[in-house]
């Protein structure tokens, strides 16, 4: 059943049902939506034309009976009780206007005379509303039931002058009328009364459909069962004619339906036929199809194998198929061409590089084992890279910096003439293998490939002259496996960046230090995550010269490692920039000290911690938002921290530092610029930092007293300091006689080892204390 063969089948043979049954099922519905439409049109005319019919003869009936109650002498016979001339005058009118009955009644509604011979005498007119209603509007036309027949009657008052009786006159609804009324509105007509409890009816319908027709529903059958079944032969709709007496009068309008199904019945035995005749002729085609489909796909099954094996040439072409079939073919052959070049470049890809062609990181660590199993002869491993590319990006544009990049890809592949092994990292980063033969030397050979790369390099319609730093691993005195040779390398290469030297080889020793380093790293986060107690906090005080009073400090962290001891924060520090690290030491230095400065201020002391920041903490943008929460939750002012960050961190970019600093400055806090004076200062980028003091750095504090040339460079900052309205600090200072000098110069504050050496939160606070009870006047500040 799964085969496609029986499922082309199935599917044709079901087409054709469903499509069969939904024509059919169209069909009637449309029947019955169109009958129903058409009924309601006939019963809509018939309706009308009826009422049309109705009403002119009701105005008939009125103005043949105001002709005769504005009689002269019918009035004065009625006033003087006539009978003989009364009863002359109502057969005269009947006859005139054919009236099936005219009658004359008192006030009280007693008969008086009739056109016609009463079987039993009469004592009142049975419809006495109708007589009060003539009365009360000068007259009344209603449908009235009267001695066992149907009449339109119309009743007057007649007045001589005052009302002195009713002239009533009616005409017959039969089977005659009936009659006349159907042929003109082309649908059967019944009248339906009852009288004396009896149910009386007038209809053209035959006797034996008479019961049936007067029960049918006006609707029209909507559901396709119904349709089908038709077990609805009659529509009929009810007029009221009268609501008075005993019951009500009705004409039903009514429709027979066979007549109106009748003529789509040659339709829908044809429709039926072509059905049948469609379901035969697409079994026929359905295994046919299936016969010119299954036979051909067969093959091409085998032409899959030979694909999936690998075999995507010399496939044998399928002689008898349909063109589509052909094309799937032609499909497969092309397919399996395309899948051949995109595993060739999927392979490429996997180990190329796509901007200059080289090797890959991955491709080049399995061209060195290869050469490591080939054999055992020396080779070196050269990483290198770009001195400056940056700049050629930035002043260039990033295509001139691809191209040179591709330059200097195909430049090193030229130095390697046989096989070459070359590789690009990433960036500005490449590396080679080089084979060492005979008795030429390994810097030999660097010096050659130094002097290969100092040629111009023609980039575009430019000829670029380019600077490199190299570093050099050798196969077998420095490692005997590709990792560690690549590793070495690129230590080798750090080393000659970092020294500013053209060529370094890798020296013992510098792996284990670099791996040192990757440990002390995991190590950093780790102490930072757990927040065990490796990291913590030492605060150095800050003295107000003119007044001695210490108000301000500075936190400055320390790193006990449980193994190797204390950590320089010079090391672990830098580490953090370099690792993207430092946004998490910050954030714990920041949360430390705030809460270190509420801890004071709960104890009465009242000192400004000023945090040291990086440029990378400068870029965070959740950093103030941290800082200003922390604040809010222990209530604390933005006065109680400040920030310090170094000339060499704003200066990087000055510009965007300046736009961030300005937001701390917006939000309170005070900001020093740290290191001021070695170097990287720009006095028109100063003037325009949101600073309020300047730290003077202590290469320029510590030898004040013996070197003059530092005292002309400490006194020209304190007053270009002051010129700028900033507070100075001059941080290292030793001695006493430094104090002297920098109080004389005008300095600020003053830290250093004189003053106090970096210590504990609780060692400060003692030695706070103790410095309130020796020196009242210069006691730390108080909340």
């Amino acid at each position: 059943m799964n085969s496609l063969r029986n499922q082309i089948l199935l599917l044709s043979v079901s087409l054709v049902c469903v499509a069969s049954l939904t024509i059919l099922g169209a069909y009637w519905i449309s029947i019955g939506h169109y009958t129903s439409d058409r009924i309601n049109q006939d019963f809509s005319s018939a309706a009308k034309v009826f009422g049309q019919l109705i009403e002119s003869r009701e105005v008939q009936l009125t103005t043949t009976a105001e002709v005769l109650t504005s009689d002269f002498g019918f009035k004065q016979a009625v006033a003087t009780q006539d009978t003989q001339t009364i009863q002359s005058v109502l057969n005269n009118h009947s006859e005139r206007i054919s009236a099936d009955l005219m009658l004359l009644l008192d006030l009280s509604g007693a008969l008086q005379a009739s056109t016609q011979d009463s079987p039993s005498p009469i004592a009142k007119f049975a419809h006495q509303d109708l007589l009060r209603q003539a009365l009360t509007h000068s007259g009344a036309a209603e449908f009235v039931a009267y001695q066992g027949e149907l009449y339109q009657m119309i009743i007057l008052p007649v007045y001589a002058p005052a009302p002195i009786g009713f002239a009533a006159i009616g005409f017959r609804l039969d089977s005659e009328l009936a009659e006349e009324l159907r042929q003109i509105t082309n649908v059967h007509i019944s009248f339906v009364w009852r009288d004396q409890g009896a149910a009386k009816v007038v209809s053209t319908l035959p006797r034996d459909k008479l019961n049936e027709a007067l029960r049918a529903p006006e609707t029209i059958p909507d559901t396709l069962l119904s349709l089908i079944q038709q077990k609805q032969t009659f529509s009929s709709k009810r007029r009221p004619l009268s609501g008075m007496g005993d019951s009500a009068i009705e004409a039903v309008l009514t429709v027979p339906l066979h007549n109106a199904f009748a003529e789509f019945a040659i339709l829908r035995d044809r429709i039926l036929l072509i059905s049948a005749l469609t379901f035969l002729l697409s079994i026929v085609g359905s295994m046919v199809l299936s016969h010119n489909l299954t036979k051909p796909l067969g093959r091409m099954v085998k032409i899959a194998s030979d694909l999936s094996r690998g075999q995507y040439r010399n496939l044998t072409p399928i002689s008898i198929a349909t063109s589509e079939i052909k094309t799937l073919f032609q499909a497969f052959i092309k397919m399996g061409s395309d899948i051949e070049e995109r595993e060739y470049k999927i392979t490429y890809q996997a180990t190329h590089d796509g901007l200059t062609g080289l090797f890959n990181r991955n491709k080049v660590i399995a061209e060195v084992e290869d050469a490591l199993r080939r054999h055992n002869a020396p080779f070196l491993i050269i990483s290198l890279n770009i001195n400056g590319f940056k700049n050629i990006n930035d002043t260039f544009g990033p295509k001139v910096g691809d191209d040179c990049l591709r330059a200097v890809g195909q430049r090193l592949v030229e130095f390697i003439p046989k096989n070459p092994v070359c590789a690009r990292l990433g960036a500005d980063e490449f590396l080679c293998l080089v084979d060492v033969f005979g008795n030429e030397s390994a810097r030999t050979i660097c010096d050659k490939l130094l002097a290969h790369l100092a040629r111009p390099f023609k980039v575009d319609d430019l000829r670029l002259t380019l600077s490199f730093s190299i570093g050099v691993a050798q196969y077998p005195e420095h490692a005997a496996a590709a990792e560690e040779l690549l590793r070495r390398a690129s230590i080798a290469l750090d080393k000659a960046r970092s020294e500013r030297c053209a060529l370094r080889f890798y020296e013992s020793g510098e792996d284990e230090a670099h791996l040192r380093r990757l440990q002390l790293l995991q190590d950093l986060k780790l102490a930072i995550a757990e927040d065990d107690g490796q990291l913590c906090m030492y605060y150095q005080p800050k003295m107000h010269l003119a007044s001695g009073r210490v108000d301000k400090c500075e936190a400055l962290i320390r790193w006990s490692h449980p193994e190797q001891g204390f950590i320089p924060p010079d090391i672990f520090v830098e580490l953090a920039e370099q690792a993207g690290l430092i946004a998490s030491l910050t954030d714990w230095v920041t949360h430390t000290v705030i809460n270190q400065v509420a801890e004071w201020r709960d104890q009465g002391i009242d000192l400004q911690a000023a945090i040291n920041l990086s440029a990378q903490d400068l870029e965070r943008d959740e950093l103030l938002d941290n800082v200003l929460n922390q604040l809010e939750t222990l209530k604390l002012p933005t006065r109680a921290i400040s920030f310090e960050l170094t000339e060499r961190d704003m200066m990087s970019d000055a510009d965007h530092a300046i736009a961030l600093m300005q937001r701390f400055r917006q939000r309170g806090f005070t900001l020093s610029v740290d290191d001021y004076g070695i170097g990287y200062s720009s006095l028109s980028k100063l003037k325009q930092m949101p600073v309020s003091e300047i730290k003077i750095d202590k290469s320029f504090v510590i030898p004040l007293e013996q070197s003059a040339s530092d005292k002309i460079i400490v006194r020209s900052t304190i007053e270009l300091g002051h010129s700028f309205n900033l507070k100075v600090i001059a941080e290292g200072v030793e001695s006493q006689r430094s104090m002297d000098l920098l109080a004389e110069m005008g300095c600020d504050y003053i830290q250093g080892y004189f003053l106090s050496k970096p210590m504990p939160a609780k060692e400060l606070a003692s030695w706070l204390r103790q410095r309130a009870q020796q020196l009242p006047s210069q006691a730390f500040g108080k909340v």
